[in-house]
């Protein structure tokens, strides 16, 4: 007796072409969902638009890369997505490709070579997510400030919040930004963080820029940062803000290469600030421009494959 060989039906889908991403896109998104048993209607109806946006909405080169992308990330990378409420035509939501590369050993030199493919993340807009704040039932006030030289900066043992003391005058240098949630109820959450603190947790990230770091004033990946761990301490936040903090804590989880022996893990933090900080004050004027090319990696622990990642943080 023989036995029908199963397939994938989302795999089985021609889609690793502009045109057949466009055409073959709603069928992918509704045999995928029914494969993570996540087939409810009204979540069904905002992932296909959630999915038809980010198709519709890209330029020629985008597309061409969104045909080439592994369909189990960028399935998941519109899942989390459709999860937060996020748009991509309103920018509210971006989708970054990491082109991917695998490493070769010939005649002794070891090398990247491209696969052809790229992997998907998204990154939340900064605005979307202090607007979902504002949306929360408990909300009562919620806002972000930049704090400047000058203003002493204390941490209140008894209620466990920030205090300050002096005046804030914008013209002085930027030591640090703060943001400040408070309930209906009266309770306050706030985070303040100085800027050393911001580049140090934003160093284990494989995407770090020193050079989006350079301009600390009025400078939104401090700001974001500080948001984000915010958000960790707020009560009774909404499922999409959630969605989007597990998105966020993916992206700053401590990033290690793939073979180094973990005795030098410790080591590897420290250097690792350091070398963040002296980037950030040897900065020529021109960095950006000279820089703009500049790509990370990202290291697959289980296949070995190479990712490049046009820096964002």
């Amino acid at each position: 007796m023989t036995t029908k060989k199963e397939t994938n039906k989302t795999t089985d889908l021609q889609v690793n072409t502009v045109l057949g991403l466009q055409t073959n896109y709603k069928k992918l998104a509704e045999n995928h969902l029914a494969e993570r048993f996540s087939n409810n209607p009204e979540f069904k109806n905002e992932f296909i638009k959630t999915f038809s946006d980010l198709i519709f909405s890209q330029n020629d080169e985008m597309l061409e890369k969104l045909a080439k992308t592994r369909q189990n990330t960028l399935l998941n990378a519109i899942f989390k997505a459709t999860e937060a409420g996020a748009s991509f035509a309103k920018k509210e939501v971006s989708f970054i490709p990491y082109e991917i590369y695998k490493k070769t050993t010939e005649k002794g030199v070891e090398k990247k070579v491209a696969t052809g493919e790229f992997d998907a993340m998204v990154i939340f807009d900064i605005n979307f997510e202090k607007q979902q704040i504002l949306k929360l039932p408990n909300c009562k006030r919620f806002f972000t400030a930049e704090v400047h030289e000058g203003v002493k900066v204390t941490e209140n043992l008894m209620t466990g919040t920030t205090d300050f003391e002096g005046e804030n005058d914008i013209k002085k240098p930027t030591v640090g930004y703060y943001a400040c949630f408070i309930t209906t109820e009266g309770e306050k959450y706030d985070k303040f963080m100085t800027l050393a603190q911001i580049i140090e947790r934003a160093s284990f990230s494989p995407q770090f820029k020193s050079g989006n770091y350079k301009q600390t004033s009025n400078n939104v990946h401090y700001e974001k940062l500080v948001v984000r761990n915010l958000m960790k301490e707020i009560p009774k936040i909404s499922n999409e803000l959630k969605s989007v903090l597990s998105v966020d804590e993916i992206q700053y989880h401590d990033y290690i290469e793939v073979n180094e022996p973990i005795q030098k893990i410790e080591e590897k933090k420290v250097n690792k600030l350091e070398q963040a900080k002296k980037e950030i004050a040897d900065l020529p004027e021109d960095f950006v421009k000279a820089k703009a090319n500049k790509k990370a990696e990202k290291v697959d622990t289980g296949t070995g494959e190479i990712t490049d990642v046009e820096e964002y943080f």
